[in-house]
């Protein structure tokens, strides 16, 4: 008997210049809308690191296009969610993991098109706030605990 594990990975990628995201999945199943993509790096760290992802597209016409549309895939929205495929080929509901990411560019090359994304949001780090409040960024500091911070 052999075990496979099937996996599939689900975009939502909206350009930054729309509002209607474009859904693509990398896994044929359900008659769904299929793309040959890959996703590569990191997609989830312990630390919660401000990580880098590419997706990985064949040159294709289609792709070219999704490219174009979005302005170089600088500041795209996409979400990436990942699942596990059942052995009756069934899309459990919910997804194992879901990340968000932002666009940060585009390449081409003749046989790969390749967009760049970092995540959404970074971790804190042990120096925030970097600044501690004094007169210079706030202003003359009140006598009671009332801060207008503008």
């Amino acid at each position: 008997m052999i075990n496979e594990i099937r996996i599939m990975q689900k975009i939502f990628l909206t350009p930054a210049n729309q509002t209607k995201a474009i859904v693509k999945q990398n896994y044929y199943v359900d008659a769904a809308d299929f793309a040959p993509f890959q996703v590569e790096g990191s997609v989830s760290t312990l630390e919660g690191d401000n990580s880098q992802i590419q997706l990985l597209f064949p040159t294709t016409d289609y792709a070219i296009a999704l490219v174009e549309s979005g302005d170089g895939n600088r500041k795209s929205q996409l979400i990436l969610k990942t699942y596990f495929i059942t052995t009756d080929e069934r899309v459990p509901s919910s997804p194992s993991s879901q990340e968000v990411y932002v666009g940060i560019g585009a390449s081409f090359s003749e046989n790969t098109i390749e967009l760049r994304f970092n995540t959404a949001v970074d971790a804190v780090a042990s120096n925030f706030p970097a600044q501690r409040l004094n007169e210079e960024n706030v202003g003359i500091l009140p006598l009671d605990s009332s801060l207008s911070l503008r």
